[in-house]
């Protein structure tokens, strides 16, 4: 074989194996999702029956050991936030596992604060909920979150209270004497509301719960004598209402609302943080703060009842 001919033979096999090369690898932006909505829509798997099912791999992503002065990354984070938006009321601390946001007034106040449990939704980390957790706090709440993703059985929720009621007693922390052990709550969404249906189940000391786009089911509800706050979306098609919810509300045998947001699917939290916000506050303030007109709030006649942006407004007890 001529050595012109060999020399051609061997071009050829070169051009042959960077062409499959570069036909065969992409970028990981070519991979990736590219917003936090979409990396979020991606950890849920739904079944024939909508039932919100376990991802093979949880993620678990530690919160910033900073005070958190910006909103977590989400489609709409490159337009400007306004300054009168942002929470500037809050301070945040990171210990472990756990998330703490809290009043700035906090540390230079007498007076005790009640407690949040917040739990996460499936495969959602904390930062996902940073907003409305730090609007909670700024109500003049305690809010301690679980960096777990898969919270369902409640027991984070209930390791958070007990966390920081040793905060409490800890003489050396800015939490000394700061709690208000008589006045302790849970909120989540998602499986996160599970986890409050479950915890209250099992631990007495919580005297109030906030259920958001909550995967609970009437079984785990039944008996439920806590006061239980029902928030959902008349868009989500993750966590439907009609099963999941509403039975859940139905299955609860003390005071109770339920609302629905008009358009909102199962990440309404996210850009509707007000909204799900206020009347958030408004249970907690009734039920954790003995407030006669945030009570109000939950009446036939109402503020939730007449509220346009929601719909199928029931209470009972």
């Amino acid at each position: 074989m001529g050595k012109n001919k060999v020399k051609g033979i061997t071009a050829l096999l070169l051009v042959s194996v960077l062409l499959f090369g570069l036909c065969s690898c992409k970028s990981k932006d070519e991979e990736e999702p590219t917003t936090l909505a979409e990396t979020t829509a991606a950890y849920y798997e739904v079944t024939e029956a909508n039932e919100v099912t376990v991802p093979a791999t949880e993620q678990t992503v530690q919160p910033s050991k900073q005070t958190v002065t910006e909103a977590p990354v989400t489609e709409a984070a490159e337009e400007p936030v306004s300054e009168e938006a942002e929470i500037t009321g809050t301070k945040t601390v990171t210990e472990g596992n756990k998330t703490i946001v809290y009043p700035a007034a906090l540390e230079g106040s007498q007076r005790t604060y009640p407690v949040i449990a917040w739990a996460n939704g499936t495969a959602c980390p904390t930062n996902l909920y940073i907003k409305l957790i730090e609007a909670i706090a700024n109500g003049g709440y305690i809010v301690i979150a679980d960096s777990t993703t898969m919270s369902g059985d409640g027991t984070a929720q209930i390791d958070s209270l007990n966390f920081m009621l040793n905060k409490n007693a800890d003489s050396s922390g800015i939490f000394y004497n700061k709690v208000d052990t008589s006045a302790l709550g849970v909120c989540g969404q998602s499986q996160g509301g599970r986890s409050c249906i479950n915890a209250a189940q099992k631990d007495s000391r919580i005297r109030c719960v906030v259920s958001i786009a909550g995967a609970s089911s009437a079984d785990e509800s039944r008996g439920l004598n806590t006061p239980c706050l029902f928030l959902t979306g008349t868009s989500d098609n993750i966590v439907v209402s009609s099963q999941w919810c509403q039975p859940s509300y139905d299955a609860v045998t003390g005071r109770a609302a339920y609302a629905s947001l008009i358009g909102g699917n199962h990440l309404a939290f996210m850009n509707n943080t007000a909204q799900i916000a206020e009347y958030t506050l408004d249970w907690f303030d009734a039920y954790l703060k003995n407030n006669a007109d945030a009570r109000a709030v939950f009446y036939n006649g109402g503020k939730l009842a007449n509220d346009s942006a929601w719909q199928d407004f029931q209470n009972k007890n």
